[in-house]
């Protein structure tokens, strides 16, 4: 298929089948499964924002050769956008492609006055990492996914001073509208209006000063019984002098620590959050996955 003309198109002018069909053809051949049928990929497309006119397709002939998803959100009068798949059909891998896909990405963000653009990519996809480097991409943070399954052998998550907290349960957009909410060292994926099903926490002081918040989803069994939490933000007021005890209490509400039976994971947690990372390693979580997020700025 090399030599083949190939011509970029937006992906409004795709219909949701020829979408469909790039994003399976730009994923074969995976370790994981990542195609889609048509009903999942327009579930996606609206779960995450994404934003036809800025993607892009490429076609060599009729021929699906690739193509980069980029979602858009205008939040508190920011402007952001993220990359939610690059894919190149396996023919057309090695020449250059996702390069000429990503800088007329790039080019449609910037052009429609985005802050900035962020992705996320394997720490050990050494060739991705560098391709977006390469388009002035830099390296933000790191996300990494962490598990531990079964009860505790002893309570978890103790703090040097107990007392002082309350919390109140919500949706995801509550914990949004805090000062302090932390949507630059995020996943676009776990973004609070990306969160489906999610709920927040919002930990208040003696005084009625909102002190951190936590966003995370539960799941339930076949019986109707919690059996699965996950938590993706769980973030103190860096303002503030007491985060170690906050993210603890936080960690204490959300993960059940007296329930035995269920799998509780934080999946996409900065690891510059060292008062999270330091609670969770010490309550016996284990790493399982690692990502760079990585950003453009654009102004």
């Amino acid at each position: 298929m090399r030599g083949t003309e190939i011509r970029l198109r937006s992906l409004s002018e795709c219909s949701i089948a020829d979408i469909t069909a790039l994003w399976n053809k730009g994923f074969e051949q995976y370790v994981n499964d990542m195609s889609r049928t048509e009903f999942q990929m327009a579930v996606r497309m609206g779960k995450l924002h994404i934003h036809p006119e800025m993607s892009v397709a490429a076609y060599a002939g009729d021929t699906p050769a690739g193509f980069v998803m980029i979602g858009w959100r205008d939040f508190g009068g920011r402007k952001l956008a993220w990359n939610g798949g690059t894919g190149v059909a396996v023919a057309f891998r090695g020449c250059g492609l996702s390069k000429l896909l990503l800088a007329e990405a790039i080019r449609r963000a910037k052009t429609s006055g985005a802050e900035r653009l962020s992705l996320e990519a394997r720490t050990d996809n050494d060739r991705a990492v560098a391709a977006y480097r390469s388009q002035g991409f830099v390296v933000a943070d790191r996300l990494l996914d962490l598990r531990r399954t079964g009860g505790f052998s002893e309570m978890p998550f103790r703090r040097e001073k107990e007392g002082g907290y309350s919390s109140v349960r919500g949706t995801p957009e509550l914990a949004g509208g805090l000062p302090f909410y932390n949507g630059r060292l995020s996943s676009w994926t776990t973004e609070w209006f990306s969160l489906d099903g999610g709920r927040s926490l919002i930990v208040y002081d003696s005084k009625g000063t909102a002190a951190g918040y936590s966003l995370y989803q539960e799941e339930l069994d076949s019986a109707n019984r919690l059996s699965s939490i996950r938590l993706c933000h769980c973030e103190a007021d860096p303002g503030r002098g007491d985060g170690r005890d906050v993210i603890r209490y936080m960690l204490a509400e959300i993960m059940k620590p007296c329930v035995v039976r269920l799998s509780r994971k934080a999946h996409y947690v900065r690891a510059s959050n060292r008062e999270l990372m330091e609670a969770l390693r010490e309550a016996g979580f284990e790493q399982t996955q690692e990502e760079y997020l990585m950003e453009l700025t654009f102004s």
